[in-house]
């Protein structure tokens, strides 16, 4: 199974509306597929540009990891290690990148940008649920 672009859509429209209701800052959402390909990304009115490589960077690493984005960076303080260590310029250690699994399998991954970060962290998870409910 593979995640396609409208259920990303879908899914970022109900996550984004949620978000957009709580006054808070705007934020910048990215979608990839399994190798870390972007596959959708949406940037907020008002969010700022720099998010948006944020945000496709917490995705694309969580979908080459295979892990979240926080517990990758556990992994790195855990084992002393740097992003330079895994030799990919487009790794971030920032909290905020899911891995989409489903059966155990990696269909894609998802990351959010632009607000605190466990906000960003919590904002991703919801945006992850609401694409895996309709694989």
């Amino acid at each position: 199974m593979t995640i396609n672009s409208m259920t990303v859509a879908a899914a970022c429209q109900t996550t984004a509306y949620i978000a957009g209701q709580d006054g808070s800052q705007p934020v910048c959402f990215a979608a990839v597929d399994s190798s870390g390909a972007l596959i959708y990304l949406y940037r907020m009115d008002g969010a700022p540009e720099r998010l948006i490589n944020i945000a496709i960077g917490k995705a694309y690493t969580a979908a080459r990891m295979g892990v979240s984005t926080d517990i990758f960076r556990q992994r790195l303080l855990k084992d002393h290690l740097s992003l330079a260590d895994f030799l990919d310029d487009k790794f971030t250690s920032l909290p905020g990148g899911v891995p989409l699994l489903e059966g155990g399998k990696l269909v894609g991954a998802v990351g959010v940008s632009g607000r605190a970060l466990e906000e960003d962290v919590a904002l991703c998870r919801q945006f992850a649920e609401h694409i895996l409910v309709t694989l």
